[in-house]
């Protein structure tokens, strides 16, 4: 029985069950949410196909939804903490429905393109849209950084369960439908855009629910403070003493109980601040919602955005999709095995994120981020070479045991890197440019199944990867990080 109770604190499932209803909600948006988007992965490619649109077309289908993507994502992401979190997450989870609507119906290139970038289609499997960055900025607002591990483990835990089981009861419904009633496998995938629609819709009803601490306390919603012109002012005695910038008389350092000077220097620069967003002209106002980052964290974000962007290009290599219709193409895995086989691989990938929680707090974030993700970047190398069907899925599982655990920690470090004013602009910057590095890869690896070279771009793959994981270590071991 102390087994059982030591298992449920170390793997953070007292924490979380202990959390907020909000850490609740927002963690249900991510199961769900990955549902919907496992589901897709599985019949992306092989819609396309169905369309008669062959590899390259999907490839640059591929690439310009996360291009698009890039575009939203920057401009929610950024004005999220002025415009209200919650207001972002609902306009998303709309977008995700029309979008699902859209792919049920319309087979015109085109059309879906538009779909799938001003809507939300996950081509890859992984997180795209404003969701994640938000997400993430919402649940390090609302715990702190000793048990933030453990929340974010689990969050990555779910996303992987929901992809999981998306997976699954995707590939086995539209093989059933085939099998059992004779349904034309095109059919059978619209089927699957409606599903993913109905799933938006719970979504959004979960956003309805989260509560007002979700979102950020900014500067920018302080009310407008009147301040005084002149440089002095009379008192009662018609002596004349010297005003403060809130127009209140200069008082004695005795006077400030319990105030510490770096406070008020604090206070006073933020008034400061708040003066010159209200003398900006009309013209430039929208500045007002921009983020300000200090040098430091500038710098920070600029070695983040190398690596980042590396460890993205590589996986847009090598999506989940295209890993769909490798196993569909090259050994014709009918799409229930190929369900199962992504369900066994993200379950797989959801123990070994609860384990890296545990790994992290004794190694802490970046020896877990490294030491976990370079075993599978090496697998990823290697993996297009097997002409055996089997050699093949076993080196997928193999690597999905390992290639998720740095993402709790990872999305742990990144939220206490900088400090909390800064965290949402900076996951969305992050983000923005993960997906923006990631949309070059399905596109090439387009043309390497068009010659049917997928092999290469696995490899290719797999050497971004491996450096990612060299660079990672090398930057960022021994920073200080922000605890709130």
């Amino acid at each position: 029985m102390d087994f059982v109770i030591k298992l449920y604190h170390e793997i953070g499932l007292a924490t979380l069950i202990s959390a907020s209803r909000d850490v609740h909600l927002l963690c249900a948006q991510r199961f769900v949410r990955l549902f919907a988007y496992g589901q897709v992965t599985i019949i992306l490619a092989v819609f396309f196909t169905e369309l008669n649109l062959g590899e390259e077309k999907t490839g640059l289908f591929m690439t310009c939804t996360l291009l698009g993507d890039v575009v939203i994502s920057f401009l929610l992401t950024l004005v999220a903490d002025q415009v209200g979190r919650r207001n972002v997450l609902g306009v998303g989870a709309i977008l995700m429905c029309l979008s699902g609507i859209t792919f049920s119906y319309a087979s015109t290139f085109w059309i879906l393109l538009v779909a799938a970038i001003v809507g939300v289609i996950s081509p890859n499997g992984n997180e795209i849209g404003p969701f994640r960055a938000i997400e993430e900025s919402t649940l390090a607002h609302l715990i702190e950084l000793k048990i933030r591990a453990d929340i974010y483990a689990w969050y990555t835990v779910l996303g992987s369960l929901g992809a999981a089981f998306g997976a699954v009861s995707c590939g086995w419904v539209v093989q059933y439908l085939q099998d059992e009633y004779g349904w034309l496998p095109l059919s059978a995938y619209r089927l699957i855009f409606l599903i993913y629609s109905v799933i938006a819709v719970l979504k959004f009803g979960m956003v309805m629910l989260l509560t007002p601490d979700c979102e950020l306390q900014s500067i920018s919603q302080v009310p407008d403070v009147q301040t005084v012109e002149p440089d002095v002012a009379s008192g009662s005695n018609g002596e004349s003493y010297p005003m403060t910038r809130m127009g209140k008389a200069t008082e004695s350092s005795a006077s400030l109980d319990g105030i510490e000077a770096d406070d008020t220097r604090d206070i006073f620069d933020e008034m400061d601040q708040l003066t010159e967003r209200q003398k900006r002209p009309i013209y430039l106002r929208w500045l007002n919602y921009m983020p300000h980052l200090t040098r430091q964290s500038l710098l920070i974000v600029a070695q983040l955005i190398l690596w980042f962007s590396l460890d993205s290009f590589g996986s847009g290599l090598a999506s989940q999709s295209w890993f769909a219709y490798y196993f569909i193409s090259n050994f014709a895995i009918k799409e229930g095995v190929l369900g199962s086989l992504f369900f066994v691989t993200s379950i797989v990938s959801a123990i070994s994120a609860l384990i890296a929680t545990s790994i992290s707090k004794r190694l802490g974030p970046i020896i877990t981020m490294v030491g976990s993700h370079l075993p599978s970047s090496i697998i990823l190398l290697i993996i297009g070479f097997p002409s055996n069907p089997t050699v093949a899925m076993v080196l997928l599982v193999v690597r999905s045991s390992t290639s998720q655990m740095d993402v709790a920690p990872r999305q742990a470090f990144l939220s206490a890197v900088v400090a909390s004013e800064e965290r949402t602009s900076v996951m969305g910057i992050v983000n923005v440019v993960r997906t923006l590095a990631s949309s070059a890869g399905p596109v090439l690896m387009g043309k390497f199944a068009a010659i049917r070279k997928m092999s290469l771009g696995f490899m290719v793959a797999g050497i971004c990867k491996v450096i990612y994981d060299l660079g990672i270590l090398a930057s960022f071991w021994g920073l200080q990080l922000h605890n709130r």
